[in-house]
């Protein structure tokens, strides 16, 4: 109170002023768990055979090959893979124009990011998801920060020829930024032919909603209401639910989601029953699908595919059991086990009669 006191009445306004500032910014960021920089991840060549940090993956096959996408990695805005086995992977390829094989070279012009000497720009995003609309025509919908006080990450979308991209996003502005941020977007399509984006309201405690978007998959219906899919219902997801990804499987729509905190033992897997594609969600389980257990840590982030053999598959990432958490330095490079990752497995479930799932391997 004393040193207050002695505080001059503007300069004290100034720092009022500050601190609410900054306590404005911690509460529009509390929904976004801190996700520091990762430390000593593996390098991501065009190209080459690549098994380091990949998280967020989601897996979509078109004919016999499945692609792969993840949240920023390796100074790569959106790193692609793509395998015919679903065991070895290996990056984009690199071209003339995009050498890096980053599948997003440039975030939109609205975006917070920072230009590269090759000529990209470099932005975090997060869990990206890819959809094909049609024949050549690929859209990919990922999160990125808004270049504006608050750091509100917000939805956008980017289109594509090809599944390996580069996939350019022209947008003036994202396609949804609520107050608080939105994350964690997929594209789904209705059986109607109509796509919906699926996504997580930023915020604690989350909720998961989904709306109808135009045809062309790149922006919403005008006026349409979002729709509410799921909160945090269960111990087990402790405060955060995330990464909402929904899929059509013997009639049945299912919508897997992520749950607690990312850089623990305790994130997991869970998964509801939904009557329709826009709501009407059950947990069928009190206990999450996929979490830690044998050599994985933290399971998450999972996204499901239909394989070749028509089994559902799910894409999801996970530590090293007792390597758990980004590390704060790069000495762990010298290490034995190197430094910690999120990298990519992939999951097989199979539903009952009840549609209730059960893993049948947990990775490959």
């Amino acid at each position: 109170m004393r040193v207050a006191s002695r505080v001059p009445s503007p300069l004290l306004v100034v720092l009022l002023t500050l601190g609410l500032t900054v306590g404005l910014t911690v509460g529009l960021l509390a929904g976004a768990e801190a996700r520091p920089a990762p430390v000593g991840q593996d390098p991501v060549k065009p190209g080459q055979a690549y098994a380091g940090d990949f998280p967020d993956p989601a897996v979509m096959r078109v004919g016999a090959t499945y692609y792969a996408y993840s949240t920023t990695s390796y100074g790569l805005n959106v790193p692609m893979l793509s395998s015919t086995d679903l065991r070895s992977w290996k990056a984009g390829p690199g071209t003339a124009a995009n050498p890096s094989g980053d599948a997003l070279p440039r975030t939109p012009v609205w975006s917070a990011g920072t230009e590269q000497k090759d000529g990209r720009f470099h932005a975090t995003t997060w869990a990206p998801t890819v959809t094909r609309l049609g024949p050549g025509r690929y859209v990919l919908a990922y999160a990125t920060q808004v270049n504006r006080p608050g750091q509100l990450m917000c939805i956008s979308v980017a289109t594509a020829a090809s599944p390996y991209g580069p996939f350019v996003d022209r947008s003036a502005a994202p396609v949804l930024c609520p107050p608080r941020g939105a994350i964690d977007p997929q594209v789904f399509v209705a059986p109607n032919g109509r796509p919906w984006l699926v996504w997580k309201l930023d915020h604690h405690p989350a909720v998961l909603y989904t709306q109808p978007m135009t045809r062309t998959g790149t922006a919403l219906v005008p006026g349409a209401p979002r729709r509410f899919l799921a909160r945090i219902a269960q111990p087990w997801e402790g405060s955060i639910i995330e990464n909402p990804a929904m899929i059509r499987y013997r009639n049945r729509y299912y919508l897997f989601y992520s749950a607690n905190s990312y850089a623990s033992t305790r994130y997991a897997v869970g998964y509801l029953i939904c009557k329709t594609w826009y709501g009407g969600c059950t947990r069928p389980r009190k206990r999450p699908l996929l979490a830690t257990g044998g050599a994985i840590a933290g399971p998450g982030g999972a996204t499901p595919f239909v394989d070749t053999g028509g089994r559902l598959r799910l894409a999801y990432h996970a530590w090293t059991a007792g390597s758990v958490g980004y590390p704060s330095s790069s000495t762990c490079q010298q290490s034995a086990t190197g430094c910690a990752q999120r990298r990519l497995y992939i999951a097989w479930v199979r539903p009952d009669r009840t549609g209730r799932l059960a893993v049948v391997q947990r990775r490959m």
